[in-house]
């Protein structure tokens, strides 16, 4: 079987899954950005009521809104996208244990087919990194949608020009969700890859040494977490704290992608 079939096949089991969870996150986004920006409209009026003028007049004495600062004073909605990206990162787990359960079993087809098993884990790893890409351009889109609702809704004149690209540029919450830069685009990419090589070894491990195996990797996982927190809670200078990121990354990828390869080929049997 050649490996873009096992790419194929995982898209395939995943599209609705994606499309459910896509769904919800712009349903939730745009519900949660409609109260931000009808709140703003609301303080406008009132406002303009306390002043004595008209409310086109009060608008005109006043700096027009940016996206920026409408999401960033209450990012209630970009907290609600994290949570989808968090969701989106479990469905590894989801790439995963589906091949375990169900009627047909379909790990145990994928495993006795000639051919090295790594096929099966660099399949699921390019799935899981299309689901981001695809995420980043579902965050656009919202954010894009965003923007004519804040011109439906709020008075004309108190709308900022470039919101989009303003917003990418100067909020300090968007940095949470979306790379912003060449340089941030590689790190969470780097990020993610990581993060599915662990998700994996709790997997991989569960499945060849069950209760055990889940516990090992759940403390392996847990670890690495609060290793990372610690680690970003100390005072550095930026650079020193980007170059330990990204030896963080490095390390603890390789030695997840390391062990996955070993149960993979040696512990998890058919």
């Amino acid at each position: 079987m050649k490996f873009l079939t096992f790419v194929e096949t995982d898209l395939r089991k995943v599209i609705p899954f994606l499309i459910g969870i896509f769904i919800i996150a712009t349903a939730g986004f745009q519900a949660l950005f409609f109260k931000v920006v009808s709140r703003v409209n609301q303080e406008l009026v009132r406002q303009a009521s306390e002043s004595g003028t008209t409310l086109r007049d009060f608008v005109n004495g006043i700096e027009p809104y940016s996206l920026t600062a409408i999401l960033d004073n209450d990012p209630l909605p970009i907290l609600f996208l994290l949570i989808i990206a968090l969701i989106l990162i479990l469905s590894g787990f989801y790439l995963w244990y589906k091949e375990w359960f169900g009627a047909t079993k379909r790990i145990y087809l994928l495993l006795s087919i000639k051919g090295s098993r790594l096929r099966i884990f660099f399949s699921k790893l390019l799935v899981f990194l299309l689901i981001f890409f695809t995420f980043y351009g579902v965050v656009l889109v919202n954010l894009y949608i965003g923007t004519f609702m804040m011109k439906a809704i709020l008075p004309s004149g108190t709308v900022a020009d470039h919101l989009i690209k303003s917003f990418l540029v100067y909020s300090e919450t968007i940095p949470f969700l979306l790379p912003v830069s060449v340089s941030t685009l590689l790190f969470k990419t780097a990020f993610l890859m990581m993060m599915f090589c662990m998700l994996s070894v709790l997997v991989l491990w569960d499945r060849s040494k069950r209760i055990v195996g889940f516990i090992g990797g759940l403390v392996f996982i847990g670890g690495s977490i609060a290793a990372f927190i610690y680690m970003n809670t100390r005072y550095l200078y930026t650079t020193e704290s980007l170059q330990l990121n990204w030896a963080f990354v490095i390390v603890f990828m390789a030695a997840s992608f390391l062990a996955s390869f070993y149960l993979l080929k040696k512990k998890v049997s058919i």
